[in-house]
């Protein structure tokens, strides 16, 4: 995303759309993500509401695991 796509709601747009996709086939859905990589944590953790789940090594680079519950058909 760039500058000019901040604030139009595409990410979380983006976000419900997978919840959707999920619901009846998921129970949780995760996310992975570099853990330098402030601006996509801001999003996934501070504006979509996503849990902090652990942290993990690969190929020499640090990731951050996030979460969410997937609402599940006919279910509050």
């Amino acid at each position: 995303m760039v500058a000019a796509d901040r604030g139009r709601g595409i990410a979380r747009g983006l976000f419900d759309t997978a919840l959707e996709a999920a619901s009846g086939r998921a129970e949780l859905m995760v996310a992975f993500i570099e853990t330098t990589n402030r601006a996509s944590w801001a999003v996934h953790v501070d504006g979509l509401g996503m849990i902090p789940l652990g942290e993990f090594d690969a190929g020499g680079r640090a990731y951050g695991v996030v979460g969410t519950a997937v609402p599940q058909e006919g279910r509050i």
